[in-house]
């Protein structure tokens, strides 16, 4: 399975806002010292725009994070009542990367209160493009003369395009659902598909690869 590009990779990490500035600390000037550090090209400029209980939250995009590999863009990075989000183009690991340096930033200089303990829950989402020289023929042989009954009638050839995995409806909180499916606009033969999946990004990447080893 070939990586082609990552549309997305998320991370959530779910704490109480309130938590980590229980004393009231007035956020703008942090909020002009997260934009300067990550350099972000978009941040907060009304006051609407810096009030984490909105149901937009506080958003900052086209910024970048320095590391010891070198500088990588962070697409977006909210900030809610009771979590932040991050989005990056390289992985999830960036993505927290991003997040604990973030938290320990305006914790060591704006006194706020930070505790990787706080985090109650953090949640992924990757979406990938990949390439592979395999098909779904063979793990959907059950489905051909489905395939085959729609060209029939149709006169265009119809192939299997995509796989689901997800969890029943009453489960709560519901993870997002596993696809794998062809990349929208690309022509069949470019063998391009595009898969979500509620993982890291690296996770995500061991899923594909056990699905590729089974077609």
């Amino acid at each position: 399975m070939e990586l082609v590009s990552v549309r997305r990779a998320r991370a959530i990490w779910l704490v109480d806002a309130r938590d980590l500035n229980p004393r009231g600390i007035d956020i703008h000037p942090i909020l002009e010292a997260v934009k300067d550090r990550y350099r972000f090209r978009g941040f907060p400029k009304t006051a609407e725009e810096s009030n984490e209980q909105s149901p937009k939250g506080i958003a900052f995009s086209d910024g970048s994070l320095s590391t010891a590999d070198g500088s990588y863009s962070i697409d977006t990075a909210t900030i809610y009542g009771d979590g932040l989000v991050v989005d990056s183009g390289l992985s999830t690991d960036l993505s927290e990367e991003f997040l604990a340096d973030l938290l320990s930033f305006v914790s060591s200089n704006f006194a706020l209160k930070y505790r990787p303990e706080m985090i109650h829950k953090k949640i992924y989402a990757s979406e990938l493009v990949v390439r592979t020289e395999k098909n779904l023929h063979a793990v959907l042989d059950k489905l051909s003369a489905i395939a085959e009954r729609l060209t029939g009638i149709v006169g265009t050839p119809f192939e299997p395009s995509g796989i689901e995995f997800s969890v029943d409806h009453r489960i709560s909180p519901r993870p997002a659902p596993f696809k794998f499916e062809r990349e929208v606009n690309k022509s069949f033969d470019q063998n391009r598909y595009y898969s979500s999946a509620p993982l890291k990004t690296t996770e995500h990447e061991e899923v594909l690869s056990l699905l590729e080893s089974v077609l």
